[in-house]
């Protein structure tokens, strides 16, 4: 008797286990779900990231890559009329 399931090519795992992982089809940044493969993790990382460099270009250094850190420096860079440092907690000269 076969410890693998009736779609694997090979039929030669020694657990079940083994086969369902060898089959498994892996995608970074990729979660299974339900209703199938959620890549809402991976866009929001994205959206961040992005948001982080054109603060960068700015000459805005946010505390972190995270959206609320980027709103807040910018918010504080246009208040003041001068790049904030986060890193330092000051005002870039």
């Amino acid at each position: 008797m076969s410890n693998c399931t009736s779609s694997c090519d090979t039929q030669d795992h020694e657990s079940y286990g083994e086969c369902m992982q060898s089959n498994m089809p892996m995608f970074m940044g990729v979660n299974p779900t339900k209703t199938g493969w959620d890549q809402d993790k991976v866009k929001k990382d994205e959206r961040e990231l992005k948001s982080y460099y054109s603060a960068i270009k700015q000459g805005v250094e946010p505390r972190s890559t995270r959206t609320k850190d980027i709103d807040a420096a910018i918010k504080l860079s246009d208040k003041a009329g001068k790049a904030f440092d986060g890193i330092n907690l000051k005002y870039k000269e």
